[in-house]
């Protein structure tokens, strides 16, 4: 890819999706791009560049899809997953035993492995899971891996990465080549498409958030803002996860890590001053432009 086609999408990737990227991604970028202009059967990446720059507003989304889509697995960095299954499920059960009431929100859930692995750690160690009102919202900036994740279906290679068979026979059952999630750990999860850049109207707080690897590529004003807005979505002193090894400015301002657990952190009830003149912005972070397409997929959801 020439140098400023590359730098071409790197400004699309900042005004539409927060990321801020450098030349020190490019192999990362170059890939993507290579294998997007092979599945939509381009000549190379100038003639797919120059329909971006003509102003195709519908490849542009699935461009910046594509771009941001990450790899995913079934229990992802298990030990985050030990965590939730021996610390947090029964601290929350006992935080919550009268209402009996769970929130969870999988931010960035790609096609669905994360949350319905959320969805299998409460089935396995939340006595009487059925006794519970649980509410799991995926969501990610992909259209595409969204629906795949409502679908529930995998591939049996796609299954077998971080599950067992006894796990997958307990809460999948067989389709055709593949595997399909049961009714009982999928009617507790609801999938939507969702930019973090936009407003998340009409939802309640939630007990538990997991923002893995989402947040990486943002610059770090981005961060800071992020950190904040899903800071307002928390209960009083909710449970944050992020990925292994992620340092995003800001973070200290509003949630204290947690002794002895990889990665998680708790909100705090009254937040740090911030850096931005003294005052916070209230979670919301600046509009940035987004492509305006007639036909922009719908929002669906499984239930």
């Amino acid at each position: 890819m020439k140098k400023s086609d590359f730098e071409y999408i790197l400004q699309l990737l900042k005004r539409y999706a927060g990321w801020d990227l450098s030349a020190d991604n490019y192999f990362l970028v170059d890939n993507k791009i290579y294998n997007f202009v092979c599945e939509k059967g381009y000549a190379g990446a100038e003639d797919l560049i120059q329909d971006l720059r003509m102003g195709q507003k519908s490849m542009l989304w699935q461009v910046i899809e594509a771009l941001t889509l990450s790899d995913t697995y079934f229990f992802r960095d298990y030990p985050v997953f030990k965590s939730f299954e021996q610390l947090i499920i029964p601290r929350i059960r006992e935080i919550n035993r009268q209402s009996r009431k769970l929130r969870i929100w999988s931010l960035g859930c790609s096609t669905g492995q994360e949350t319905y692995s959320i969805g299998m750690s409460l089935a396995d160690n939340l006595i009487a899971a059925s006794d519970w009102n649980i509410h799991i919202l995926g969501t990610d900036i992909s259209s595409t891996a969204i629906t795949k994740a409502q679908r529930g279906y995998y591939t049996s290679l796609e299954a077998q990465m971080g599950m067992n068979i006894r796990r997958i026979i307990e809460h999948f059952h067989k389709a055709g080549d593949g595997w399909m999630i049961n009714n009982d750990i999928a009617d507790n999860i609801k999938f939507l498409r969702y930019n973090l850049l936009d407003d998340l109207s009409n939802v309640e707080p939630f007990d538990i958030i997991f923002c893995r690897y989402v947040l990486r590529y943002f610059a770090p004003e981005l961060q800071r803002q992020a950190i904040e807005k899903i800071h307002s979505y928390q209960v009083p002193a909710g449970f944050l996860y992020l990925g292994l090894h992620e340092k995003i400015a800001g973070l200290e301002d509003f949630y204290e890590p947690v002794v002895g657990s990889p990665c998680l952190y708790q909100a705090k009830l009254t937040p740090s001053i911030s850096s931005n003149g003294g005052q916070t912005s209230n979670g919301f972070m600046p509009k940035l432009q987004r492509p305006h397409m007639k036909n922009h997929p719908n929002k669906k959801d499984n239930q």
